[in-house]
């Protein structure tokens, strides 16, 4: 209660009405086009079809009843007051009204102020609820205009917005004074001394700075999670923020965005200055120096001429399959790439008669992949046949000078089909 100044010599006051809200309200919009209560029929029966979920809540704004007391009370006149509940529809609060005109029409000449108070904490609640829930009418006024009831005089969702802010505000107001206990170090403080995450797990302040502070310095980002072991949310900038120092803070921003450079799989750095750069079909140049260099070998640029080996490029390119996240399409052009190279001389061999793949060199049948040649069982290239495809070696005699008898010697038998090949 809060008494106010007097007026004219006249007592007055307000009080605070909060309603202890069972476990969380939800508020509910009914779409009745007659503005009738919906989630009940004359028989008794619910209906929830005609209402739609619009959030729930933990803490509602209070019910303000304002009294002005005139000198003839209790004898004669009845208190002067208003029913201010700006979140409430104005019929129900002209109904609360209603009910304490009432109370003072069945104990004339006595003091009902206490009476008054008394109804609108005990009872008042099932008066303005359905099973618990707040309904709301868009846009529903009473008939008749209640002097002493204020209501809402917004739109339904400007009224739901103020109701969440004022609910966010009120939790926090509490666990700011109420006692937690620290996940970490298991120390009680109030919640001042507290970090709310994301995930709603608490731990002191303390203990959050040494956590991100180790982690930062170390550069293990990963880490930067909810230290709970059930969770490892990570944790926002924002809190990482006002956990941090300045300079601890631009050290993790620093880390995050090499991080981040690093996923890219079309950014190279220059030979030069070390600037980032964007790569296009192998080529990059640096937008610090202008230098124009190879993403492959890092030299100057060289249109129209190999700078690495056939299998140094299969590797190169394979890392960046398991390293980057590459687009869909970046992928088949890269995996074409692959396959022209693979095509040459390689020890993968596919049937004429069924199509089938096999090993050249021990006559395994293979799948689609390569994983035969990568895990060590055979290689994919012979040094002759990389000599003959790229001109490391000139042997002009081999195909000119041999004769049919090991020419048939080279030929595989299929797995599969039993054919030569």
């Amino acid at each position: 209660m809060v008494i106010l100044e007097d007026k004219a010599g006249l007592r007055c006051f307000q009080n605070f009405v909060r309603y202890p809200v069972p476990n969380s309200t939800k508020v509910l919009l009914n779409h009745c086009a007659n503005g009738t209560m919906a989630g009940t029929h004359n028989d008794g029966s619910q209906d929830i079809g005609e209402l739609s979920y619009a959030c729930s809540l933990q803490h509602l704004p209070p019910v303000v009843l304002t009294c002005l007391l005139p000198r003839s009370y209790p004898s004669t006149c009845a208190p002067y007051f208003t029913i201010s509940a700006k979140w409430l529809d104005e019929p129900k609060v002209s109904y609360l009204c209603a009910m304490l005109d009432e109370i003072w029409t069945e104990l004339p000449g006595q003091e009902v102020i206490y009476r008054w108070v008394d109804w609108l904490n005990s009872s008042s609640w099932s008066c303005i609820s359905l099973n618990d829930n707040i309904i709301f009418v868009p846009d529903q006024t009473s008939d008749v205009a209640d002097e002493h009831a204020i209501g809402r005089k917004v739109l339904v969702d400007s009224t739901i917005h103020w109701m969440q802010n004022y609910n966010e505000k009120t939790s926090q107001e509490l666990f700011l004074k109420s006692l937690r206990e620290c996940g970490i170090c298991l120390s009680e403080n109030t919640g001042i001394n507290f970090v709310k995450l994301p995930c709603h797990h608490l731990f002191c302040m303390k203990c959050m700075k040494s956590h991100c502070g180790i982690h930062v310095k170390e550069g293990n980002l990963s880490m930067l999670t909810c230290p709970d072991t059930t969770c490892r949310s990570p944790l926002p900038p924002s809190i990482l923020k006002s956990l941090l120092g300045d300079d601890c803070y631009m050290q993790w921003e620093s880390f995050a965005l090499q991080k981040l450079l690093d996923t890219m799989p079309d950014l190279v750095y220059c030979p030069r200055c070390d600037a980032a750069c964007l790569e296009v079909d192998n080529d990059a140049q640096c937008p610090e120096c202008f230098f124009t260099f190879c993403s492959l070998c890092k030299d100057r640029r060289h249109v129209g001429k190999e700078c690495v080996t056939p299998v140094e490029k299969i590797r190169i390119l394979r890392e960046r399959h398991q390293k980057y996240s590459l687009s869909e399409k970046q992928l088949l052009k890269e995996q074409k790439e692959i396959d022209e190279l693979l095509n040459v001389c390689c020890n993968k061999m596919t049937c004429r008669n069924c199509g089938k793949f096999f090993c050249y060199r021990c006559n395994q049948a293979l799948g689609y992949d390569y994983d035969h040649f990568w895990n060590g069982n055979c290689v994919l290239f012979d040094d002759n046949n990389q000599g003959r495809r790229f001109g490391i070696f000139e042997d002009a005699d081999d195909d000119e000078d041999a004769d049919d008898d090991e020419d048939l010697e080279e030929l595989e038998a299929v797995p599969l089909c039993t054919m030569f090949c």
